[in-house]
């Protein structure tokens, strides 16, 4: 294996071709057990971020002082050098280990939300057909390596970054299909409501009406779940929406834009814009350019 890839995988226990098939690129590394192992793992780092997907009997994962049961069909997210440690005793299980190099995703996440030292939530996530189909893809054009692999190999690297972006919980803002609290209906309700009003002007009142809350209980809960309070997250989504119509309609105006992203005030806007992503509407579009 590549000396750059042993330097990724870092104290991850040495890996024998009869017991995973490797399959990597500069940017990003899929490696499948071929058979149940039994990890018997110390706790650990990694030199990139790892996204964990068993296809085998669930495995509980502690982060510092946090366990996180993983179950079939789920993706669990690690953050590069971030300790971790499967704790059962004998934790056999197969699985699919996907790496992206540390540069690499960080650079897609300064690219779409103007945010470096990525860092994701350690919760479990649904793996979805949409991504089993990319990884597929991966694995295939470096299984068989026809004309322009490279190229092709490199374009999806770049598709599951955006992917994992998208659909996993991060410090950077968080992203319009955001799904990830269903297990949390009361909450999961005001985001869908957010999601699907967010054109329109609501109060928090108008919010907690749609969860059976009291406003003020709704505020606390909403922000233990979701790290920011209701408004805040408001502010995040017309601010994701502002972003894709600027990349999308290069022709629309930030006035026209302003409006159609839910705002009703230009200064308001343009300060909010500022805050969120680091630079004025106007430089962000020169910069996309």
């Amino acid at each position: 294996m590549e000396k750059r890839w042993i330097e990724i995988l870092g104290q991850l226990q040495p890996i024998s071709p009869s017991t995973v098939d490797a399959f990597v690129t500069d940017s990003m590394g899929v490696f499948i057990t071929k058979k149940p192992m039994n990890f018997n793992e110390v706790e650990h780092i990694h030199r990139g971020y790892e996204f964990i997907i068993p296809f085998g009997a669930t495995t509980t994962y502690k982060f510092h002082k946090k366990t996180v049961k993983l179950e079939y069909n789920k993706i669990l997210p690690v953050n590069c050098e971030q300790p971790h440690i499967a704790v059962d005793e004998t934790s056999i299980n197969t699985l699919i280990a996907l790496f992206l190099d540390v540069q690499f995703l960080n650079n897609i996440a300064k690219s779409i939300f103007n945010t470096m030292e990525l860092s994701f939530e350690n919760i479990s996530y649904a793996y979805d057909a949409y991504l089993q189909n990319m990884l597929t893809d991966f694995v295939n054009e470096l299984k068989f390596k026809q004309s322009g692999y490279n190229l092709i190999t490199q374009s999806i690297a770049i598709q599951v970054g955006v992917y994992l972006l998208r659909h996993l919980k991060s410090n950077c803002l968080l992203p319009v299909n955001e799904r990830s609290y269903a297990e949390k209906k009361p909450i999961a309700r005001a985001i869908d409501y957010i999601h699907a009003n967010y054109q329109t002007a609501f109060s928090l009142n108008d919010l907690a009406m749609v969860t059976n809350l009291s406003p003020y209980h709704f505020s606390r809960v909403f922000k233990a779940e979701v790290g920011k309070t209701p408004m805040d997250y408001m502010l995040d989504v017309k601010i994701y929406h502002a972003k894709e119509l600027f990349l999308k309609c290069r022709d629309k105006s930030v006035t026209e834009i302003c409006f159609e992203s839910g705002f009703n005030n230009l200064s308001h806007f343009s300060r909010t814009f500022l805050k969120k992503v680091g630079i004025t509407p106007t430089d962000f579009i020169r910069q996309s350019q």
